[in-house]
């Protein structure tokens, strides 16, 4: 069975910095996902991110699924993965920076 996270198109950000492989999963709606992605642009990092309400509706469902299974519960919008085994749930500023390690 394939990962549905390898069916998605994601758009790509280019930063300065990579010190990580940086995946925000947000929705289009959502004004802390938008803060989260200026954030990130902000500290200059490269991401990649999906508006996950602009996907099929199957195709949401079953990311949403693997994000849920492979980081436990995920309940809050932006979801941001770091290097695919870590993910920090909600966009809160001293959140992101302790858990990237930044300043």
């Amino acid at each position: 069975m394939s990962n549905p996270i390898d069916k998605v198109e994601f758009t790509e950000v280019p930063g300065s910095a990579e010190p990580h492989r940086l995946t925000v999963y947000a929705l289009s709606t959502c004004a802390f996902c938008k803060k989260a992605m200026r954030y990130l642009e902000s500290k200059g990092l490269t991401y990649r991110y999906v508006f996950l309400d602009q996907l099929d509706f199957d195709l949401k469902r079953e990311v949403k699924q693997d994000l849920k299974s492979k980081f436990r519960n995920i309940p809050v919008f932006p979801v941001l993965t770091i290097d695919d085994h870590d993910a920090v749930s909600g966009f809160t500023e001293q959140k992101w920076a302790d858990r990237l390690g930044i300043s």
